[in-house]
């Protein structure tokens, strides 16, 4: 019978590779409801109304406003125990309600910005001011060359320098008033060429709301390049030195008062097992600055669509209600979720997964380099999820991009159309791991929920005035909006009868990430000038993609209560996988060298330091949210790899088997993604870890 079993999963392995537009995690019924009833212009209609908002950091009334938007249409869409959570913050609320900048020499007034025209004019944090003084151009205004000869005490400088640096040493150190930016054209304040290509583009920026030293931060008003060298051109041609009524309507304080607040809302679809404790988490985050149309308002109004549908279907009868209940949070980035782990110490124990839906509307040709990507987990969290994910992207790809050879097989061509946007190409792909987003805070320590996100990238117009509705494809939008739901959908669905069909997802895409890393090596091996080194190295590496497919395996256990006889044979495969490998590798040194021994290993003095720490995690989510900080980075050490080396810290592991886990990690996606592991480096920065409060050695 075990052999029959594992003769299935093999097979249904291998076909799962072979995708025909199909998708057997879903009954067709459902994925045909989910896909029939989605939409991507019922998206942009919420893109169009968060938009109105500037809603920079926690704290702002048009972040107000959106949240109470978002839980009305929650609740208007049958979406149950809808709340506003009001959290703390770090910062004090702010809010503008004007400023403008004008020239006013010889009786003359000259607009030369104003947040009537875009609200990025005024960086954030500025405060209220009516003055009038004099303009003086100080480079880049960050060290005492800019100012030689130059006298900026209550005067406004104009600068493409870093605002934070010049904040210091124009305003706090020599009395400058505030400050005028524009992008550096030669690109040496960063962005590069980006200045040149893209010379209308207004930043979002902000000023330093205090010093080091209690000093209180002024206003910046921020320019476009074309802006700012004509600025720059008017004041070399003027033979009298310019003046600028400056005048800034700006508080810090809020409709909710002025203690420092950030909001958060959540909405549920309650499943039927409750009891099992393992809640779906969908987030997106619903602060950014006005112009944030792809980021975020796009992930923010998509999950509020996947909402709508998933309800809609349920209470119509059409789609099962799942067994585990899925939880939409539209959040504050990063620190919503931070704040609420804080508050609630146990929440994530009844959490199993999170999908972050993040710039998932953007108009692909605008920008021929714009991939929507997919993120799989961190090695440290790796879990079946991975698969179903992967295996839901493949299918959305599939069915929204033809080939030539699927016309001679007669394949019907049936892409997700909405009714308003574009018949692009989804151009989308599952990437390594990033952690630029709100699915961190769910993976990292002491959280440990799996999550994954969608983050175009690159985009040229992030963070801009760029980013506004006509950057927008309802049909991206909609297409990401598929995939999520069909993703959580799954997931929340899940039970015993899905779970040969998730294991053999698994077990299949497993089998090739496995001979991916049996391919670097065997190439290690082949090429290396040390070829002992190397087959050690390649040994670690074969080790590592087992172990972590090990950890997708047991993941299947938490589908259902009775499946540790398919786990054990799943497991003892996974295992003859590993050993075949080895044995490749050695047959392939033999051969290679002409030894038929292999020299052991002979550890240096830092690998056998790290074989004798092992640490345990002793910090609660509240000390990670006011301490995390504490553990300074490693100069050399992608801070990814960090994050992995504190994710692996279980008072079980000791140093080197982490060091082994996240080297193999970083030498799977290659040196240019994640940088180059090395036992010192691991040493170094675990030390750091032992010598904060949130860790200890036993």
């Amino acid at each position: 019978m075990h052999k029959i079993y594992i003769a299935i999963l093999i097979f249904a392995a291998i076909t799962s590779q072979v995708h025909t537009q199909n998708l057997p995690l879903i009954e067709r019924s459902v994925k045909q409801h989910i896909l029939q009833e989605i939409s991507g212009d019922a998206s942009y209609e919420h893109i169009r109304f968060m938009t109105q908002f500037h809603r920079p950091g926690g704290g702002t009334d048009g972040l107000w406003e959106v949240a109470e938007y978002v839980a009305e249409k929650a609740s208007t869409f049958g979406l149950e125990d809808v709340q506003i959570i009001k959290q703390d913050y770090q910062r004090p609320p702010w809010n503008s309600n004007f400023a403008e900048l004008r020239l006013v020499n010889d009786n003359s007034s000259k607009r030369i910005a104003s947040t009537l025209q875009s609200q990025l004019h005024l960086a954030d944090y500025s405060r209220a001011v009516d003055v009038e003084t004099e303009l003086v151009y100080i480079g880049t205004g960050t060290n005492d060359t800019n100012y030689e000869e130059i006298n900026v005490e209550g005067k406004i400088v104009v600068t493409h320098g870093p605002i934070g640096v010049v904040m210091r040493e124009a305003v706090w150190e020599r009395g400058a008033a505030g400050l005028i930016w524009f992008p550096d054209p030669e690109g040496r304040t960063g962005f590069g060429d980006h200045n040149i290509s893209h010379p209308d583009q207004i930043r979002w920026m902000r000023v330093p709301i205090e010093g080091p030293d209690g000093e209180q931060g002024t206003f910046a008003f921020v320019l476009s390049l074309r802006q700012g060298l004509d600025l720059l051109r008017t004041m070399r041609n003027s033979e009298e030195p310019l003046t600028a009524h400056t005048y800034i309507d700006a508080s810090f304080d809020s409709q909710q008062g002025e203690e420092p607040w950030q909001v958060m809302v959540e909405a549920r679809i309650n499943g039927t097992e409750p009891g099992l404790e393992q809640d779906i988490i969908i987030t997106a985050h619903i602060q950014e600055e006005k112009f944030s149309a792809n980021d975020n308002a796009s992930g923010s109004a998509n999950i509020l669509e996947i909402a709508r549908t998933l309800t809609k279907l349920i209470d119509e009868g059409k789609i099962e209600r799942p067994r585990r209940t899925i939880r939409f949070w539209w959040v504050r980035e990063f620190t919503s979720q931070r704040q609420y782990f804080a508050d609630n110490p146990d929440a994530h124990k009844r959490m199993w997964v999170n999908i972050n839906q993040d710039m998932v509307g953007a108009n692909q040709a605008q920008d021929v380099m714009r991939v929507q990507n997919i993120t799989r987990l961190p090695a440290s969290r790796f879990h079946f999820f991975n698969d179903v994910v992967e295996a839901v992207i493949e299918y959305v790809i599939e069915i929204n991009n033809t080939e030539l050879a699927m016309i001679q097989a007669g394949t019907e061509y049936t892409p997700i159309l909405s009714h308003l946007g574009t018949r692009h190409r989804y151009n989308a792909k599952m990437i390594y791991y990033h952690g630029n987003t709100d699915h961190v805070t769910f993976n990292e320590t002491p959280i440990g929920v799996p999550g994954i996100t969608f983050t175009n990238w690159p985009d040229n117009y992030i963070h801009t005035s760029d980013d506004d509705l006509w950057n927008i494809d309802r049909t991206q939008l909609q297409r990401n909006a598929v995939a999520g739901a069909l993703i959580t959908y799954s997931m929340a669905s899940a039970d015993r009868e899905s779970f040969r069909i998730l294991a053999a997802e698994t077990m299949g895409r497993g089998a090739s990430r496995m001979a991916k890393n049996k391919h670097l090596a065997l190439q290690w091996l082949s090429s290396a000038d040390d070829i002992t080194e190397a087959y050690h190295k390649a040994v670690n590496q074969i080790t590592y993609a087992a172990n972590r497919e090990q950890k997708a395996i047991k993941s299947l256990a938490t589908i259902y209560t009775d499946l540790d006889d398919e786990i054990a044979l799943l497991s003892e495969q996974l295992d003859t996988r590993k050993n075949n490998a080895i044995d490749e590798l050695d047959a392939h040194y033999t051969r290679i060298s002409g030894e038929e021994t292999i020299p052991e290993y002979v550890p240096s003095e830092v690998v056998e330091q790290l074989a004798q720490m092992t640490l345990r995690v002793t910090g609660t989510p509240e000390d990670f949210l006011t301490e995390r900080r504490s553990v300074s980075t490693v100069s050399g050490l992608h801070n990814i790899m960090a994050f992995e080396i504190l994710n692996l810290i279980d008072g079980e592991r000791n140093g080197l088997e982490i060091y082994r886990y996240v080297a193999g990690q970083a030498k799977e996606a290659g040196k240019y993604y994640y940088g180059e592991v090395t036992p010192e480096l691991v040493l170094e920065y675990l030390k750091k870890v032992n010598e904060s409060e949130l860790a200890e050695n036993i």
